[in-house]
């Protein structure tokens, strides 16, 4: 069925799609296409971290594939979503590392498991990955224990052959997990600190490896010292120039220590606790050190937040659900003041399941389609997504419209 407007015929489906109520379209929202970068990979049809998913992922058209790294005790790096293993690989039910189980506090919250930085690649290459979420994901724990844990030059492995293959470039989305704790807190199962700076080694990898284009790679942290290091000290030293993203947690302190970490950044709490010296920490930034404790996610979304954020990061990677203005698809303020700022605002994590979806009120929910209509209309710079399938169909939709 076909609707006119104006002088073009529009779809039904397409009109649907593109006339949000409550959403006013951006000025700018037709001038760039927003990236889709495949969470985990295509992390919702295949076990997260991994080559087949982030193959999957590439030949979906994602514009990036995100990897998220933790050492390994011989200082590989290699690509899990935390470095406690037990959920995302079979390593609880291989006999020979029954021993490595224990209980460590990561970013001050006690977790038993079993741990990266405990096991040597060499161990890390027995164990396969396995899905997190088996019983909302089956079409995922279909592959358990089929696909191998990756390392981060094998990741830039894959990305150069597609590029062979295919001719079509696609990036490099890289978290830094905890650096803190592998850097100051964390113990290795033996009682010996791990004392391993992992932005340094990514960034020294990454440039052994040759994959240090600034159009290709960013590297996100929900950490701030990390990132400033990066930017003032690492980076320079290897004359690279790859864009930062801080990461932003929840907003609303709901998640703060000691009972969670998400509200905080992580490293600005442990150094508080510390009494340690902010403003050498933070150098060049009064910012930190005059902020009270505990300096929360929210204060780095007001205005003096976003301009100190500026000096030195190319954008901000806010989570999903604090986005929005209640029941509503709107964005709150802050990310057209983070535009503004020159930030690039790529939220996250937008996930099809129904348990996932945003609350329209207090009986129905946005679907998929709506949310990503809502966010294209609305000028975001790109998103982090879990199906890049669904989200590059929303994408060409949404540009089919501004042509029109």
């Amino acid at each position: 069925m076909l609707i006119k407007k104006g002088f073009s015929l529009l779809p039904l489906s397409l009109l649907s799609l593109t006339m949000l109520s409550g959403v006013a379209m951006a000025a700018d929202a037709c001038v760039t296409a927003p990236l889709v970068i495949a969470h985990r990979g295509a992390s919702g049809h295949l076990p997260e971290h991994t080559l087949e998913a982030y193959m999957l992922a590439m030949r979906m058209g994602a514009d990036f594939i995100e990897p998220d790294l933790v050492p390994t005790k011989d200082g590989q790096l290699i690509s899990r979503h935390e470095n406690d293993l037990t959920h995302t690989t079979n390593v609880a039910v291989v006999p020979q590392f029954a021993d490595r189980k224990t209980t460590k506090r990561i970013d001050g919250i006690p977790i038993t498991g079993w741990f990266s930085e405990d096991f040597t690649l060499a161990e890390i290459k027995q164990l396969k990955a396995r899905e997190p979420l088996s019983a909302l994901r089956p079409q995922g724990a279909e592959h358990n224990d089929k696909f191998d844990i990756v390392t981060l030059a094998e990741i830039v492995g894959l990305v150069k052959q597609f590029e062979a293959d295919t001719g079509r470039k696609v990036g490099l989305y890289i978290e830094t997990k905890h650096p803190t704790y592998f850097r100051y807190e964390g113990k290795r199962i033996a009682g010996a600190p791990i004392a391993l700076d992992i932005s340094k080694m990514l960034v020294q990898q990454l440039q052994q490896l040759r994959f240090t284009e600034p159009s290709r790679v960013f590297i996100q942290s929900f950490e701030v010292q990390n990132l400033l290091e990066l930017k003032q000290q690492l980076m320079p030293a290897l004359k690279l120039k790859i864009p930062l993203i801080q990461l932003i947690g929840d907003t609303e302190k709901a998640y703060l220590p000691p009972q969670d970490s998400f509200s905080v950044p992580y490293d600005v709490f442990y150094h508080q606790q510390q009494s340690a010296d902010l403003a050498s920490i933070y150098k060049g930034s009064s910012f930190v050190a005059l902020e009270s404790k505990p300096l929360d996610y929210s204060v780095l979304l007001n205005d003096k937040g976003l301009n100190f954020i500026q000096n030195y990061a190319a954008g901000i990677g806010p989570w999903r659900s604090s986005i929005y203005q209640k029941h509503s698809l709107n964005l709150k303020p802050f990310v057209k003041a983070a535009q503004q700022q020159g930030l690039k605002v790529h939220p996250y994590t937008f996930r099809a399941e129904a348990n996932y979806l945003m609350p329209k009120d207090e009986k129905t929910t946005f679907s998929y389609n709506q949310e990503m209509q809502a966010l294209f209309k609305q000028g975001i710079d790109g998103l982090f997504t879990d199906y890049p399938d669904l989200a590059l169909e929303q994408r060409a939709l949404f540009q089919q419209s501004c042509k029109l």
